[in-house]
């Protein structure tokens, strides 16, 4: 009964033509459909950002994945699903919400290349993780920052990266004197 009130209501609302009584209740305006699944997106990031407040992070991710289910625009949500995964020790799955989130919004890619870095790290992938710090240092991300970082911390002898700060301090003259000369 409520479904078809709905129904009646959101006709009205956009000025198409109640449904008969007899209809099933799965008819919906096209206006109201719109405005429910906004509604039902607005409702379900707020249910994932509960989640990974509470550290439910498994529930967290897939309450994510349903949001982006039914918009899958936001880099931000990419990101936030991404930090779920990574915290659900799903590094896989947090590599490519993180990639994405680089895809659709170029003021992430800073963020989103440390983050998929940090992911390949805690993974245990060495190789992914140098490549992917070497990217952040490239796009400007600070060595200080980046070398100082308890999950990176392992990398600071890495050659490749010595190499990417000497030559970004070359540059730019901008990691402090500490982190080149840790890493030299």
């Amino acid at each position: 009964m409520f479904a078809q009130v709905l129904v009646m209501v959101c006709g009205l609302a956009c000025g198409e033509p109640a449904a008969p009584a007899a209809a099933p209740s799965t008819v919906v305006a096209p206006c109201c459909a719109e405005s429910r699944t906004t509604d039902v997106h607005a409702i379900t990031v707020v249910r994932a950002r509960n989640a990974a407040r509470h550290g439910e992070w498994n529930e967290a991710a897939e309450l994510w994945r349903d949001a982006l289910l039914i918009d899958d625009r936001s880099g931000a949500h990419w990101v936030a699903m991404g930090d779920a995964l990574l915290n659900a020790e799903r590094h896989r799955e947090a590599v490519a919400a993180y990639q994405r989130a680089i895809q659709l919004d170029a003021r992430l890619t800073d963020l989103g290349t440390r983050a998929v870095a940090r992911a390949y790290a805690r993974a245990g992938d060495d190789r992914q993780a140098v490549r992917w710090l070497e990217q952040a240092l490239r796009i400007g991300a600070r060595a200080d920052e980046l070398l100082r970082d308890e999950t990176f911390r392992r990398y600071r002898d890495e050659p490749r990266l010595r190499g990417v700060v000497r030559r970004n301090v070359d540059r730019r003259g901008s990691a402090s004197r500490e982190v080149v000369d840790a890493t030299t």
